[in-house]
């Protein structure tokens, strides 16, 4: 299984492109990820009274 990833890795990263899709995929969700942790702490923090 592990040669296997080895392999698929090898062949995949030899092109630009696809060294691209990866980096843009993994900004995408990073940045996505980032606006609903802001968006929590917000309504977590608007939950709490502070009278």
């Amino acid at each position: 299984m592990l040669n296997l990833l080895k392999k698929f890795n090898k062949n995949f990263l030899k092109y630009k492109t696809s060294k691209y899709l990866i980096l843009g995929g993994f900004t995408f969700f990073f940045i996505k990820g980032l606006i609903w942790l802001g968006i929590f702490i917000l309504a977590g923090f608007n939950l709490i009274n502070f009278n």
